[in-house]
């Protein structure tokens, strides 16, 4: 399969994952912006996830977490755990997506989106769907052309929500 421009190969995204996974070792904080649609309405491509380190036993149903695996990070929600397994493990899932992930063991947990920076603003993600998120979801889950169009939609508003810098009102210099 050719790359196409734009896209990342695979040892880049395992380049990426692993880095990843160092930052949050080493300093239990990581930012970076959201690129798939999984996450919708929740989390909008281009939006800045702030994850922070957290342990196993620190993960509840609803958190969204960050995974590395197979050389990729991907931040869902978890949605139940794994019973009986004798070492934690939890099934994630993408708000927009209709069927869970595999399992996620403790070696593959990064940590937890303590929240998302929206619009410039932080935004504490809920454990649960609102009704109307949950209708956007299935929207999106079963139209990949309402999908685009919500995705465009939301790209356009919030550009037009961006100041522009030409017009930035400095403090004075006293």
């Amino acid at each position: 399969m050719r790359q196409t421009e734009g896209a990342m190969s695979d040892g880049e995204n395992a380049v990426k994952s692993e880095l990843a996974a160092e930052v949050l070792r080493s300093f239990g904080t990581l930012r970076f912006a959201a690129t798939g649609w999984s996450m919708l309405p929740s989390i909008w491509p281009g939006e800045t996830l702030v994850v922070e380190r957290v342990e196993p036993h620190q993960v509840r149903i609803g958190d969204v977490v960050l995974v590395g695996r197979e050389g990729r990070l991907c931040a869902h929600r978890v949605v139940s755990t794994v019973e009986g397994s004798g070492t934690p493990q939890w099934f994630t899932q993408g708000d927009a997506l209709s069927m869970p992930d595999r399992p996620v063991a403790a070696n593959e947990l990064l940590g937890r989106v303590a929240y998302v920076i929206r619009s410039g603003k932080p935004v504490t993600l809920s454990t649960e769907l609102s009704a109307p998120a949950k209708v956007i979801a299935k929207i999106v889950r079963r139209s990949f052309f309402a999908a685009r169009v919500l995705v465009s939609l939301h790209s356009m508003v919030r550009t037009s929500e961006m100041p522009d810098p030409r017009e930035a009102v400095l403090p004075c210099q006293g």
